[in-house]
């Protein structure tokens, strides 16, 4: 069951000149404005208290300005996370050091990562400008912060979002019941149990939320609960006709953004003659799974180019399509489905280390 979204506002003590503190839907959410320096660089503290365990950070810029995640450090100075590593990397482990209007930054991500302790973590942000090239601009950080006993065992919850009418549809609602089934199935198996709610919102065909600039999903996301990940169910992506799915961004953001959603294409989930079959059901059930892992924090265990790859030990680095396939193909965050002319391959599997990052995403309780 979705829990009602409740908030105790209170002042910000012990969090450090500027926070602002409240308490929202059982997270510690801080909030605070920063203007950067002339050379385009924010530093700051994020003051964790004991017990917390996970923590996730947005930074948002006006349009043209760019913002990224440049470094990320734990109490004794130590660097736990910086762009540099990544951002020339053929592995990939989060897209908070690469820019955009609105990043995210989900700590821990991986297991082996260093566990969150009572002390104050370093922030450093970048801020460039159309020409990427760093500037002075004002950013807003939004950092949500969890106590939890075990990333091993978590509940996730999903608002599924109909769009344009799609509520009216009764082959589609069936479908996204059985669907919704499947899929509770999938995350079960990684320790996640997933509740459902659904809303109905009065908007047209949408543009992605990873090109953060639909401001639809700002509303959507003001309309629904603050720990719930949003599926929006459109008819089709605009400008990505072929597309089943797409995420907003890895990891998502909680606060409201253009990126604070995953869509799904509801007229290339149902094939060409726009009823569901039992295997189109499954597949739509393994894509909503797919977009809302990336949401979680997980990428492609190997991209289209076979030469990238996520950074998880327990998914094979593969380099051909054959081969990948072969490693790869049934696994629930493989690129694209895998289809004969009579069935698609089952993507049903999830590594354990995939499931470590999935719930260590600062939503899952």
């Amino acid at each position: 069951m979705v829990r009602p979204l409740s908030f105790a506002l209170a002042v910000a003590s012990g969090c450090g000149s500027g926070w602002t503190e409240e308490t929202a839907d059982g997270l510690r959410h801080l909030s605070q404005d920063f203007t950067s320096t002339s050379s385009g660089t924010v530093r700051f503290d994020v003051p964790v208290e004991e017990g917390e365990d996970a923590l996730l950070l947005t930074a948002r810029v006006d349009s043209p300005l760019r913002t990224h995640v440049r470094s990320f450090a734990d109490p004794d100075d130590a660097l736990l996370f910086e762009a540099t590593e990544f951002n020339d990397s053929p592995y990939s482990k989060t897209n908070a050091g690469f820019i955009a209007e609105t990043v995210t930054l989900n700590w821990p991500i991986l297991g082996e990562d260093s566990d969150l302790v009572d002390g104050r973590y370093t922030v450093e942000l970048g801020i460039v400008d159309e020409d990427k090239q760093f500037a002075e601009g004002s950013v807003s950080v939004d950092v949500f912060l969890k106590s939890d006993t075990a990333f091993d065992d978590g509940a996730l919850d999903v608002a599924i979002v109909y769009t344009a009418d799609l509520d009216d549809d009764d082959d589609i609602r069936e479908a996204v019941e059985d669907a919704k089934v499947i899929w509770a199935d999938l995350y079960d198996s990684m320790g996640i149990e997933v509740a459902f709610e659904g809303f109905t919102v009065d908007a047209a065909e949408l543009h992605p939320p990873a090109l953060g600039t639909e401001t639809a999903y700002i509303a959507i996301d003001e309309t629904t609960p603050l720990r719930a990940v949003n599926l929006v169910l459109s008819p089709e992506i605009l400008d990505f006709p072929s597309v089943f799915g797409i995420a907003g961004d890895i990891p998502g953001p909680l606060v409201a953004t253009e990126r604070s959603a995953v869509q799904i294409s509801t007229s290339l989930a149902s094939g060409v003659d726009g009823r569901f079959t039992e295997e189109e059901v499954r597949l739509f059930s393994e894509t909503m799974a797919h977009e809302v892992g990336h949401y979680l924090g997980l990428f492609h265990p190997v991209e289209l180019s076979y030469d990238a790859w996520d950074v998880i030990d327990d998914t094979p680095e593969c380099d051909s399509q054959g081969q990948c396939e072969n490693q790869l193909g049934d696994n629930l965050m493989f690129p694209y489905p895998i289809c004969s002319v009579f069935s698609c391959t089952a993507q049903t599997e999830i590594t354990d280390h995939q499931a470590e990052v999935a719930g260590r995403y600062t939503a899952v309780e």
